[in-house]
């Protein structure tokens, strides 16, 4: 591109460009024209190949591996649903607090002012309001009763201030068949860990009492380094398993969200064994 400026001083003043001989400053300006032309054609191209290529290079000096970043992503999944598996569990804390502090307090207190309200009544004559007194009183006292049915199915308080073994124990000796518990998970897991294992028993001997027309049961809990190990069986009639949209796939999918395994064995006749593996996070 720049023959036209010392085109002239080279030798015979010309230059030999391989078949082409350029003499006379015209043909100097029109290679060069040429040249400048050619250049801004595939300069572009050439950076952008160059870049690919550093690009490339970079790539495979400095990324991660694949396998090391498949790594990093199924750590960072695994902190990600414990952390939304945690606070799903506070949450329904939360709920349980509310309930039993709310609801069910101002439930007992109406409870209490109906009680006075009849005993008021009592020997007035009034039998009709005293007969509507005491269905509301009696309403009131279901109402208690279920909420504490539902705050104890949540997070019982046993189960925060004594853990698994006290929790199972107050289940089984509601049941009406006789339940052996063994427990021995110390040290104790999360609260998160022991609220799942102790949902999953309770409705497990929930559909004990309910269907398998057992005459008795048995809850092992186990832990072993990091892996708590559940165990919950009984002599029934068997026929037990995880079905799209029932409650012991409810069980297993809860199960899940702590890296967790449910397996059933029910055959025609029992005995039945539900055993449950998680991690202890």
């Amino acid at each position: 591109m720049l023959l036209p400026a010392y085109c002239a001083q080279l030798p015979r003043g010309s230059a030999s460009l391989g078949l082409i001989v350029v003499s006379g400053r015209g043909t100097a300006l029109l290679v060069s024209a040429l040249t400048l032309l050619l250049w801004a054609t595939l300069a572009p191209l050439v950076v952008r190949g160059l870049l690919t290529a550093d690009v490339l290079l970079a790539r495979a000096l400095l990324a991660p591996a694949r396998d090391v970043t498949l790594a990093q992503r199924v750590e960072y999944l695994t902190e990600s649903r414990a952390r939304v598996v945690d606070a799903a569990e506070a949450e329904r804390r939360r709920i349980e607090r509310d309930l039993h502090d709310g609801a069910q307090q101002r439930l007992v207190a109406m409870t209490m002012t109906l009680g006075r309200a009849r005993s008021r009544l009592k020997g007035s004559g009034q039998d009709a309001a005293l007969e509507l007194v005491d269905e509301a009183r009696a309403s009131a006292q279901e109402a208690i009763n279920e909420l504490r049915d539902l705050t104890r199915g949540l997070h019982p308080p046993v189960l925060t201030d004594r853990g698994l073994d006290a929790a199972l124990s107050a289940v089984a000796a509601r049941l009406p068949i006789p339940v052996e518990v063994d427990v021995d998970v110390a040290p104790r897991p999360s609260t998160t860990v022991e609220g799942i294992a102790y949902f999953v028993v309770t409705e497990a001997l929930t559909n004990v009492a309910k269907h398998a027309r057992s005459k008795k049961a048995w809850v092992s809990i186990r832990r072993t380094a990091d892996r708590l190990a559940v165990t919950i069986g009984d002599d029934g009639v068997g026929g037990a398993k995880v079905s799209p949209g029932g409650g012991l796939a409810g069980l297993a999918d809860r199960v899940c969200g702590v890296d967790g395994r449910l397996r059933v064995t029910s055959p025609p006749g029992g005995p039945t064994l539900i055993e449950v593996e998680m991690q202890c996070v």
